[in-house]
């Protein structure tokens, strides 16, 4: 390069290279600011096993539970402890005429007192509330996992009616664009005369149809995430990942006598328990309980101060009407502990049973769909395609063949909706080490 050619390149201002500068600085903070927002907008697809665990660390119903679980345990403590004593204070025999009227020093019998009196319960009646709240605070401990298990069916309901509904939206798109194409060929043969109007306006309203199937999926889809928002808050907005079943084990038997010991059988079987604890206060309830009063009582300066010691006794004079009544009334709360519980496992028995039907005929069917209907569905395409492209059919038949497939599809897709909501039904019963 010659002097005169550096000299110039020397000269020149630094204006371009500082322009250049500022632009690449803007670039990369622009970079920055726009790179993170960019990967939290393309969020991690979400799993029903994510999603399941964000809902039980997020439930406020599970805090609410293990609140009611802490306020039983206390109360279990207070329950075996004699009542607090009493302090009373107060002026007996103070007069009101004559002109010793309202003095507390005049007349010798007016007093001063203040003392103490103690509650004393009976130590099996005691014992039988610490057992009763001891009951209480089992039942609530039951029915925390009780709310766990509603709380994994409910979530991995709304998971799998979310994902299920995106699923057959997808579906139906694939037939809209069929059928898309059919009203196109036919609209081409309207006007050479090959296609009468009314099938393609058959044709168009059965688009129509489709467009309200897949509004209705729409809906079905929203609907579901708001419920998820419910308990994920704004992680309900992110995609869901594909759904994987696991095996569910086929020991049926296993899982009938795993349900005898269901948490909310559990919960009911302890509150029997405590009925039962109940009556049987009542019934100790015949027994009197008593009390001690101990009081010092100031007269005037002229006279004698006084100490009083008293004795109080209940007398259940009236158990006919009092204390057998409420006996009576606490062994029928018992009773009725007792049905409830019998009714729940009535109850738990048919729900498990009608989720294993649902779960053992959809996959029968999904394995009939998969085996054969799918299939031959897709061969019967392939032979339609196959004929029109030998000429020896219209393009009509081909994309009826395609709808016919796309509505096999469809209906393969629903019976895996059904076959995941079992499951999720079966998310209430199944053990915790088959989940």
């Amino acid at each position: 390069m010659q002097l005169s050619s550096l000299k110039a390149l020397a000269s020149q201002p630094p204006f371009p290279a500082c322009r250049l500068s500022s632009g690449l600085i803007a670039c990369a903070i622009a970079t920055v600011l726009v790179l993170p927002a960019a990967r939290a907008n393309e969020a991690p697809p979400l799993s029903l096993d994510e999603a399941l665990r964000l809902a039980t660390d997020r439930s406020p119903q599970i805090a609410a539970q293990r609140s009611a679980i802490d306020s039983a345990q206390e109360a279990s403590v207070s329950a075996r402890q004699l009542p607090d004593p009493k302090l009373f204070f107060g002026v007996d025999n103070l007069p009101v005429t004559t002109s010793d009227a309202f003095s507390i020093a005049h007349d010798f019998m007016t007093m001063r007192k203040i003392g103490l009196m103690q509650d004393f319960v009976r130590a099996e009646k005691r014992d039988l509330k610490g057992r009763l709240a001891e009951q209480v605070a089992a039942r609530e401990q039951a029915m925390l996992g009780d709310v766990q298990l509603a709380l994994r069916r409910d979530v991995a309901g709304a998971w799998v009616e979310r994902c299920f509904a995106q699923r057959m939206a997808a579906v139906v798109d694939e037939q809209m664009a069929e059928v898309q194409l059919q009203a196109d060929a036919m609209q081409a043969g309207l006007a050479s005369g090959k296609t009468q109007p009314a099938e393609l306006l058959a044709v168009k309203v059965s688009l129509q149809t489709l467009l309200d199937k897949r509004a209705d999926f729409d809906k079905q889809a929203a609907r579901a995430k708001v419920m998820l928002a419910r308990w994920l808050g704004d992680t309900a907005a992110r995609p869901l990942a594909p759904l994987a079943l696991p095996v569910v084990p086929p020991d049926r038997a296993t899982l009938a006598d795993h349900i005898s010991h269901h948490p909310h059988l559990q919960s009911l079987d302890h509150q029997v328990q405590a009925a039962q604890a109940d009556a049987s206060l009542a019934q100790a309830s015949v027994k009197p309980d008593w009390s001690l009063e101990f009081a010092y009582a100031q007269r005037g300066p002229s006279f004698s101060n006084m100490i009083s010691v008293q004795v109080t006794i209940d007398l259940p004079l009236l158990r006919h009407n009092r204390q057998n009544r409420d006996i009576a009334s606490k062994v029928a709360l018992v009773e009725q502990a007792r049905d409830l519980k019998e009714d729940a496992l009535r109850q738990h028995l048919s729900e498990e049973r009608a989720a294993w039907v649902d779960w053992d005929a959809a996959t029968a069917r999904l394995q009939r769909f998969d085996d054969s209907l799918l299939p031959l569905s897709h061969e019967r395409t392939q032979a339609a395609l196959a004929a029109y492209r030998g000429g020896r059919s219209d393009l009509a038949p081909v994309l009826q063949a395609r709808r016919d497939e796309l509505d096999v599809k469809l209906q393969s897709v629903q019976l895996a909706a059904d076959q995941a909501r079992a499951y999720a039904q079966l998310l209430y019963f199944l053990p915790e080490a088959s989940r």
